[in-house]
């Protein structure tokens, strides 16, 4: 059997951050039933990368003191369940340690040699950009040795395992974008291990790729019925691996950006419906007439003939004496807004060929109640956005505070 020092040098074992993340996130639920916060994960990433609190407390835009007290908290909590005072300073040596120590335990449960274990459990050659993760799953340490050769040097990061339990958990661990599956093992054949992922919901879309001796046109289908993807015949071809690995990869990952992008859309679509919801709630609400206009021009002169409303509130709309769907999108408003009030028509267009606002006091044409009011106009793209407010309340309050502070210096 071979031994651990005869592995080549592109096989350098070592964990990554996202492993140590899952290691403590599994620790802590399983001792204290408590999850991890967004915060306190930055701070364990901080901790890894050896960064200052200063350096996070600026990226979150929090203060130091509060990155520090919610720090020593959690430290206190890791070193309760991992049995080791565990510091910011220590922590990534410790994570590294206790997961060699796993290993090498797991190794003796299995009854494999730490070499087995040791490949089974780590990421093999750790790449900053790899071309995708690849976990293969074979019982026998040549093949895996003559695979993961291979594809290190192609630029995929690569985990192997012997066996089909190790394979189970370490898919559900860390997902890998494709999986190389071997048909012919103990205990769990290739069959097996392909039903209970695709069984699986969080498993089920991992594209698994099977790797046989047996080229039986049975063995095949039998192998396609399951939910594989492809069938590699022993002995390996490097160049047909690649290929066929290859294109189920990039699939996977054109799956992955598409997906991604339908929740970007549908984050996007969310938050713009919260938006117009909350604008309606505003304008429906406001006791002041609200609307934003947008100018129509003549398509020789290119000057502005009139606007059309964008949005438009019920205060408005019976400024104008129309309902709001009589105004929306419809270019009707020279003609209503001047008999709002003459010439307002021109004082918008001013506001949007110069882009200085208007505001004051008028007093509308259709009010036959004397009532006073005031107009803001403000350039919003190629329109304006204006609001009317109603003073004669405000005024008339003021008038009648005039007249009896002046009664009252009368009677003295």
């Amino acid at each position: 059997m071979q031994n651990l020092k005869t592995l080549p040098d592109e096989m350098d074992l070592h964990m990554t951050f996202e492993e140590a993340l899952e290691f403590i996130e599994s620790a802590l639920e399983s001792k204290t039933n408590k999850t991890l916060t967004l915060l306190e994960k930055e701070i364990l990433k901080a901790a890894w990368k050896n960064a200052t609190y200063s350096a996070l407390a600026e990226s979150l835009y929090l203060s130091v003191g509060h990155i520090k007290d919610s720090s020593s908290i959690l430290w206190q909590r890791i070193s309760d369940v991992i049995g080791e005072k565990v510091t910011k300073n220590n922590f990534r040596s410790l994570l590294e340690k206790q997961s060699t120590t796993t290993a090498i335990a797991e190794a003796k449960v299995e009854g494999k040699p730490m070499m087995m274990a040791s490949v089974g459990e780590s990421d093999i050659n750790e790449l900053r950009t790899p071309k995708g993760n690849i976990l293969i799953v074979d019982d026998l340490l040549e093949n895996l040795r003559f695979l993961a050769k291979i594809l290190t040097k192609e630029g995929y990061k690569v985990r192997c395992v012997t066996n089909g339990t190790m394979a189970l958990r370490s898919v559900r661990n860390h997902l890998p974008d494709a999986l190389l599956l071997d048909i012919k093992m103990p205990d769990m054949d290739g069959y097996e291990v392909c039903e209970t992922l695709k069984s699986d919901e969080n498993t089920s879309e991992i594209p698994i790729i099977f790797l046989s001796a047996l080229d039986q046109v049975f063995d095949k289908v039998k192998a396609f019925k399951v939910g594989g993807v492809d069938y590699i015949c022993k002995p390996f071809e490097p160049q047909e691996v690649l290929v066929r690995l290859e294109t189920q990869v990039t699939i996977q990952h054109q799956k992955r950006q598409l997906k991604e992008a339908i929740e970007r859309h549908q984050q996007t679509a969310e938050i713009a419906y919260q938006s117009r919801a909350l604008l309606a709630n505003l304008l429906n609400s406001s006791l002041d007439g609200i609307a934003a206009v947008q100018a129509v021009r003549g398509d020789i002169a290119g000057e502005i003939e009139d606007f059309r409303c964008l949005v438009v509130n019920p205060v408005f709309a019976r400024l104008l004496g129309k309902k709001r769907t009589e105004l929306a999108g419809e270019p009707v408003l020279k003609k209503l807004l001047n008999q709002l009030s003459p010439g307002l028509f021109d004082l918008l267009v001013e506001v949007v060929e110069t882009g200085e606002s208007l505001e004051g006091e008028v007093h509308l044409e259709s009010d036959y109640l004397g009532k006073c009011y005031y107009f803001t106009a403000v350039r919003l793209g190629d329109g304006c956005s204006i609001t009317i407010r109603d003073l004669t309340d405000l005024k008339q309050s003021a008038l009648k505070s005039m007249m009896q502070l002046n009664q009252r210096r009368v009677i003295k």
